[in-house]
């Protein structure tokens, strides 16, 4: 498949290039990237693009990142954890200087890869929804592009400090950049040092919670001559974050906090996370600039992405659970049985001490250190064999891959055609971080110990039985991800002088498998090796239209089918221990579409927008600890189906040049569509627990985000170069995601007749409260000596300091039917009144 796709582009290629001899030669005295191939960029930091309207195609300026609505959801809708038409990240594509940067394994970009170098990725081309790129082939969600090379910045240097109570206290940032200089060299590096610790600013809102993180970037451009260009570019951001976790409604009610967090406890009195994330990838690129004409573009580029991403936990063996909200630790355990002594105690306890509360980490060392092991032979030992341990899930990627894409503007058809290509592994196994005062930790699957005659059956390496795991060493599972990927794809614009159209095409071929690096016992033929290639054709369609009614009115109308390919941890059964592969995978399908009515004058903007789209034959797979069968269980949902549509309208007034009115509104329908089936498995076990269960999904929300949002600001902008606005922000219609186990007619069976409140308890979804968020900004700048700039600025959210707001939530896969009320749903609050102050000084 990659081969005919290279062929296909070679000959494109052919036919574009035979079209130039007519072209115009480039000025010697002009950049050779600033062509009139009128691509268009939008800064996010500024500057009135109404300004540019003769220079760039009235379509691409609709819906950029000036767009009234996609500000509020960026902005202002963020602390609800708002996704914009309901849409998964998979569904928008991030670029970095024009090359994709989406993970294949889960279609998400890492926007924390790049965190902290707000300096050199503010430059920012953001357009949403179905619409044309000229960069590659993007879906529903849109495309945002940001433009990072060291040739893109002015000459110049910016020192900023900017202290908040969000995720960081404390940011330094330091940037300079040559410009372009006469001898054809441009050089940008910027730094940056972003700092949290929850233990010495209590005014964090998570307590266990902190924040490190570095981030570096350097771009060397090169212009050899008129037509070519060279551009190095590199980046990255070590980050370390100690995190927080959801909880019930109980919990937070018996803690007396709706911050509660249960991963952290006291250790030799000093504060402890257990769930420390940590990412490290780094990302190089080489790219290649031709400009063989003023009309002509083609950029290539060759990039590695490559590093680490790992998280901590606790684990344990044969010893109680560790975490201080298990459910048997709670009063509702002891209250639900009529124990309401034990009840009383627990609730009291839990008030006044905080070694119940949260994780007592002095206790696990102390039964570690308690749990003498003798070998068969030698009872004269000090050894100790751990019985808790904290260990680190690690993922360790390397992604090679290429990109070019080939920029014609003919008269009035602009074609874009492109190729690209990935060769991607993500290794993934655990190692041993703490054994917590204990000399040793077996590697065997406890779970498996009485499951199976072998005496292999428990070994997680059954090539290395009963091994020693001492700190530092790989052990549990180790195994990769594998995905090579190809793609194509060509669009088309032309302008008339009352209508824009395009149409575009992609087709790829994606193939993945495991390559396990341990033969598990329970699956000692089946985990270690590669498993079979699963190979997926992928295609897509679209196009769209723009009608000017007149130089201020517009209707756009724009739609897209495509295919993709399934998330890959969705591909195998249990990936962590085997190579099996779920029955009957497919692509997903995606039919979408949007109009719009546009109206734009100098002091007036207005969209407004109905969107359609049908996402398809989703494979679904999550995992959770289940009592009965004292393991973990993998659930698999195949063939889902949501549909997302509804309206936004955005509008933005200008008041006596200094006053600025903007009002957003988003109204959608995000539901589930059918009823797909579900197989159950039981990780350390290849018979399944079912097959083909129904799951009656139909007409069920998609949870995890607002389907109503409405926002109100006023800003005044004063004539001294100072501002200040407020803004009002609503949000309704939040549900709890379904847990499908409990949409089956066998979880229902026994309650249907009998119980109609239990029966309504297990399947009806929760609709978490509407509220609403006031939010205050303010800046200032100067300019000093005609050439020095200071700029101060200060955001305050959650102004009113509401603490009672649920954002998200999503109901156990872990139920009991017998008790209905044992593993209630876990949520998440908004913080309070937050804040954001910074101060630049640019030379």
């Amino acid at each position: 498949m990659i081969k005919r796709i290279l062929s296909l582009t070679a000959l494109i290629f052919s036919i574009s290039l035979s079209a130039q001899n007519d072209s115009t030669a480039v000025d010697s005295q002009k950049d050779s990237t600033n062509s009139s191939l009128n691509l268009p960029i939008f800064s996010t930091s500024g500057g009135d693009l109404d300004t540019d309207l003769e220079q760039q195609d009235v379509s691409s300026l609709l819906m950029s990142s000036r767009d009234v609505f996609t500000q509020f959801a960026s902005f202002q809708f963020g602390a609800a954890r708002y996704r914009m038409r309901g849409y998964m990240a998979e569904n928008q594509m991030v670029m970095i200087n024009g090359v994709n940067v989406n993970n294949l394994e889960t279609g998400f970009s890492s926007w924390s890869s790049w965190g902290g170098l707000n300096d050199v990725t503010r430059f920012v081309e953001n357009r949403f929804g179905n619409v044309a790129n000229r960069m590659n082939f993007s879906g529903p969600g849109g495309y945002t592009n940001i433009e990072s090379k060291a040739s893109s910045f002015k000459k110049g240097t910016r020192v900023s400090y900017m202290s908040a109570n969000r995720i960081f206290q404390h940011r330094g940032m330091i940037t300079h950049s040559t410009g372009m200089l006469q001898n054809g060299w441009a050089i940008t590096v910027s730094g940056s040092l972003r700092q949290g610790n929850a233990e010495k600013a209590p005014q964090m809102y998570a307590k266990g919670t902190y924040f490190n993180a570095y981030a570096f970037y350097a771009s060397i451009d090169k212009r050899l001559n008129d037509k070519h260009l060279l551009s190095f570019t590199g980046f990255g951001a070590p980050i370390e974050q100690g995190r927080s976790g959801a909880a019930t409604m109980e919990a937070f009610e018996v803690a007396g906090s709706n911050y509660y967090n249960d991963l952290w406890g006291y250790q030799n009195g000093k504060v402890r996370n257990s769930n420390i994330s940590k990412t490290n990838r780094p990302m190089l690129m080489l790219t290649h600039v031709f400009t063989p004409s003023n009309d002509t573009k083609l950029s290539s580029t060759v990039y590695y992405n490559f590093g680490k991403s790992s998280l901590t936990s606790l684990n344990w063996n044969n010893a109680p659970n560790a975490r201080p909200d298990y459910y048997k630790y709670l009063p509702s355990y002891f209250y639900m049985s009529g124990d309401t002594i034990n009840g009383d105690i627990t609730t009291n306890n839990w008030a006044t001490d905080v070694n119940v509360r949260q994780i007592n980490w002095d206790k696990l060392i102390a039964m570690n250190q308690a749990n003498l092991y003798s070998e068969p032979g030698n009872i004269n030992t000090t050894d100790t064999r751990a019985r808790y341990i904290l260990e680190n899930k690690i993922e360790s990627l390397q992604n090679y891959g290429f990109n070019s894409v080939f920029n014609k503007r003919k008269d009035k058809l602009f074609l874009s055609v492109g190729l690209n290509g990935n060769i991607y592994k993500d290794r993934k196994y655990k190692e041993l971080v703490d054994l917590l005062g204990a000399t040793f930790w077996i590697d065997v699957d406890q779970f498996a110990e009485n499951l199976g005659v072998d005496s292999e059956f428990a070994q997680n390496n059954i090539d290395d039985p009963n091994r020693k795991v001492k700190e530092g060493e790989k052990f549990g599972y180790d195994y990769s991800v594998n995905i090579n990927r190809g793609e194509l794809w060509a669009q088309a614009e032309y302008n008339l002088k009352s209508v824009d159209y395009y149409i575009g095409f992609t087709v790829s071929d994606n193939q993945i498998w495991r390559e396990g690096f341990v033969a598990n016992g329970k699956f000692p033929t089946g985990s270690k090796g590669q498993s079979e290639k699963v190979n997926f054709f992928n295609y897509g369609l679209k196009g769209g239209l723009t009608y000017k009614i007149s130089g201020r009115y517009y209707v756009t109308a724009n739609g897209s089918y495509l295919t993709r390919t399934p998330e890959a941890a969705n591909v195998f059964v249990s990936p962590r221990v085997r190579n099996d592969i779920v029955a009957g995978i497919k692509s997903e399908n995606v039919l979408s579409g949007d109009l719009n009515f546009i109206i734009r004058y100098p002091g007036l903007k207005i969209r407004a927008t109905y969107y359609y789209a049908q996402i398809n034959n989703q494979t679904w797979l999550r995992t959770f600890w289940n009592d009965n069968y004292n393991n973990n269980v993998n659930l698999i949902m195949r063939g889902v189906n949501q549909t997302h549509q509804g309206v936004e309208l955005g509008i933005e007034k200008t008041l006596f040049t200094s006053h600025v009115l903007q009002a957003a509104f988003g109204y959608g329908q995000f539901i589930y569509t059918n009823r797909p089936k579900m197989d159950a498995w039981q990780d350390n076990n290849n018979t399944s627990l079912y097959t083909d269960r129904t799951v009656y999904l139909k007409n069920y929300k998609v949870g995890g985000t607002p389907q109503m949002v409405t926002g109100l600001s006023y800003k005044y902008n004063g004539k001294k170069f100072w501002y200040a606005g407020l803004s009002f922000n609503y949000f309704d219609e939040i549900y709890i995601e379904p847990n499908p186990d409990r949409r089956t007619a066998e979880a229902t069976e026994k309650y249907i007749m009998a119980d109609r409140e239990a029966y309504k308890l297990v399947t009806d979804q929760e609709q978490l409260p509407s509220y609403f968020t006031l939010n205050a900004q303010a800046g200032k700048s100067f300019r000093i000596k005609s050439k020095y700039y200071l700029r101060l600025n200060l955001t305050i959210n959650n102004l009113l300091n509401n603490q009672k707001a649920r954002t998200t939530g999503f109901e156990q896969l872990r139920w009991d039917m017998a008790n209905l009320g044992t593993f209630d749903n876990k949520y998440y609050y908004m913080q309070g009144i937050t804040y954001m102050a910074g101060i630049n000084f640019s030379f």
